[in-house]
């Protein structure tokens, strides 16, 4: 009766998204009973809670070989193979068990989420289709068909499944949460954070709520909700109009060279440039921000927070090198504050990098500072002829704004 009472208090703790103390109490219970698929399915949950991904993964195949038709470990399963980004193990889990309960509209949910993680949203509204047609009241898969509207740019039908999600349940989170980034999108700054608020209010952990928020109170800065309904805009269009658009400023500027002194073509490089570079500082500024707030600092992720402090130490660095090369009128100085203020963009953009490419770049961001670090030390001690070893920083620093681009 005891185990049955403590397994009852993890799932009360998990249901409240005490992960970490459900976990302590699932391990001690299966340290006697270590096959037990129930206290694994448990347990799997409360390690997914801390986006323990490989772990999840590795307790839902434990739980499998003792209970290979287990409803909850499959779905584990396909969780935990959606958080590591394998989407195609995720569909082969959750369509295992669409095949065990093809009668419960949960499984079909599950599917619409992974296909709509892994882009495909057009095939999760089949999906979610399915679900709702054996649970028309769910509000959760009604919001998810929001969700898979708002990814085709199909606006208007979003917001028609958001309204009919918080009709059938005024406090789903995640309808919330949608409401407002539809707002974003209709720049609308002031609805996302009260959209975001609630959200919060319903769920104060969810970790998507709380950078939404983050992003809704930086769109309250208009040039800042311009540039992000204009980076909405840019990633809709086909992959080569998106190019088009990413190298537009270059191949302006060079266009306009050979007629640079003319008012009308100055005006216009001002402009391309000031854009240019709104576009790059204008996201960790606003984070600068946030962060002397003691709420808003909250709501940015660990890694929004260090890339945000790199951008400031690298733009301070920018700065000194600048004073110092026109102090000493040395060259050297001057091209070393172009480069750490080109690495300061890159890391205050970097946190926005896709989970499978993030390791690298913070590789290179790093190996980054430790060049400028050198080539700042060297160019103070006076060492001659470290013209090149500057150049290579300033190219280095163009190369990886390219990378974190793509990435």
């Amino acid at each position: 009766m005891a185990d049955v009472q403590a397994l009852q208090r993890a799932e009360a703790l998990l249901d409240l998204g005490r992960a970490r103390e459900a976990e302590s109490i699932l391990r001690d219970l299966l340290a006697s009973d270590p096959s037990d698929p129930q206290l694994l399915y448990a347990l799997t949950r409360a390690v997914h809670g801390q986006q323990r991904y490989a772990e999840a993964r590795d307790l839902a195949l434990r739980g499998l070989r003792e209970a290979p038709e287990h409803l909850g470990l499959l779905l584990s399963l396909a969780a935990a193979h959606g958080g590591l980004e394998d989407f195609a193990a995720a569909l082969v889990a959750v369509r295992s068990a669409s095949q065990i309960a093809p009668e419960y509209a949960g499984v079909h949910a599950q599917e619409g989420v992974i296909l709509l993680a892994d882009d495909r949203p057009q095939e999760a509204l089949v999906a979610l289709d399915r679900a709702q047609r054996l649970d028309p009241e769910d509000s959760g898969t009604v919001a998810l068909r929001a969700a898979a509207h708002l990814e085709l740019r199909d606006y208007g039908a979003a917001e028609d499944a958001v309204a009919r999600a918080l009709s059938l349940d005024p406090d789903n989170a995640e309808a919330h949460r949608i409401k407002g980034v539809l707002a974003l999108v209709r720049g609308r700054g002031s609805s996302a954070v009260a959209a975001h608020r609630s959200a919060l209010r319903l769920d104060p952990v969810n970790a998507d709520f709380r950078e939404g928020m983050a992003t809704a109170l930086k769109s309250r800065n208009p040039l800042y909700g311009l540039l992000l309904r204009y980076g909405h805009w840019l990633e809709g269009l086909p992959g080569g109009a998106r190019w088009l658009m990413l190298l537009a400023p270059l191949l302006l500027i060079r266009v306009l060279r050979p007629v640079h002194d003319e008012p009308w073509a100055m005006a216009l490089l001002v402009v391309v440039v000031a854009f240019v570079v709104l576009s790059w500082v204008l996201e960790p500024l606003q984070n600068a921000i946030l962060l002397c707030s003691a709420y808003s600092r909250n709501l940015l992720t660990s890694r929004a927070k260090q890339a945000t402090y790199t951008f400031l130490a690298l733009l301070a660095a920018s700065a000194a090198a600048a004073g110092a090369g026109i102090a000493t009128g040395n060259e050297d100085f001057l091209l070393l504050a172009l480069a750490f203020a080109i690495w300061s963009v890159t890391a205050g953009q970097i946190h926005g990098v896709a989970r499978r490419r993030f390791r690298l770049a913070a590789i290179l961001q790093s190996a980054g500072g430790v060049l400028g670090l050198i080539s700042f030390v060297l160019v103070a001690a006076g060492v001659t002829g470290l013209g090149s070893l500057v150049g290579v920083y300033f190219v280095a620093g163009l190369a990886m704004v390219w990378f974190v681009v793509l990435a």
